[in-house]
């Protein structure tokens, strides 16, 4: 593991609160099956995410004081169904494109409101001609993000006339990497089996039936009849449970051991984060 990792859910939330989920709305849940697991090289570059799992480092301040940071996302990683993504640096989020069943990819428009209860804190992403703008007010003008040119078997992201990285795809490979480097290879052994070089060891990705090998970092199962999803951290002796995954036909449980955790209300073109009863965020897909 590169990183010291911080097993929070969504961190950013938790540190103004962390909420006790109604555990008898969990117990009564009508459940709705999981589709099955997948081990599939992917990208997301637009950081459309919900963090399960965000890693953070140790950076010093000064002399005397040192303060955790979150390690940026990584764009490149593997899609692992059910709108589950594994980045390189060690992420496992939630895609809103996936949950919001709409193509980055293809023209869109879509809102992120931090404070739903007073309508502040709106983002605005418009997605338009392989062009990304964003806009931190709905009163101000969206500002270019990036822009990005297709090949043959590559996608080059640029800002302005600057490359900023381009991913390049084979039949055995994932590439990304810059003007003049190569930083990341993904290599494929099987659809079932991938790995990427490090400078002293090797990183594997293992899909084996209903369960997920990530890095020996982490284990991700799915049980026998598609109900639950399990989330742990690889141990040697015993693995540890960090997250249960739960669904019904419109609504998402991420919670731990004591509950602690965070609901996801799903409805046409929007999704609604709840820690408790609080609703923390939305996300709004515009037609």
């Amino acid at each position: 593991m590169k990183h010291s990792t911080c097993c929070l859910l969504l961190i950013g939330l938790l540190c103004t609160s962390c909420a006790t989920l109604q555990v008898r709305e969990i117990k009564n849940l009508e459940k709705v099956a999981f589709d099955p697991l997948m081990l599939k090289p992917s990208s997301e570059m637009n950081e459309l995410r919900i963090d399960i799992i965000r890693q953070t480092e140790e950076k010093n301040v000064n002399d005397s004081v040192k303060k955790n940071e979150e390690v940026s996302y990584h764009p490149l990683g593997f899609d692992l169904g059910n709108g589950l993504f594994y980045d390189l640096n060690e992420n496992l989020c939630l895609r809103i494109d996936d949950l919001l069943n709409f193509s980055s990819d293809k023209n869109f428009e879509l809102q992120k409101i931090n404070n739903p209860r007073k309508n502040k804190g709106v983002t605005g992403y418009l997605f338009y001609k392989d062009t990304l703008k964003i806009s931190n007010s709905p009163e101000r003008k969206a500002r270019y993000r990036y822009h990005r040119e297709a090949g043959a078997d590559s996608i080059a992201y640029f800002y302005k006339n600057r490359m900023n990285y381009a991913i390049v795809e084979t039949d055995s490979t994932l590439t990304y990497s810059g003007k003049r480097r190569t930083w990341d290879v993904i290599h494929r052994l099987d659809n079932q089996h991938f790995y990427l070089n490090k400078r002293r060891y090797k990183e594997e990705y293992i899909l084996t039936g209903n369960e997920l090998n990530l890095e020996d970092d982490y284990i991700i199962s799915l049980s026998d009849d598609h109900l639950t999803i399990r989330v742990f951290l690889d141990r040697r002796r015993k693995d540890f449970l960090l997250y249960t995954i739960e669904q019904s036909k419109d609504k998402l449980f991420i919670y731990d051991k004591e509950y602690y955790g965070w609901k996801i209300e799903r409805a046409e073109n929007e999704l609604s984060l709840y820690g408790g009863k609080v609703l923390y965020s939305k996300y709004v897909l515009k037609p």
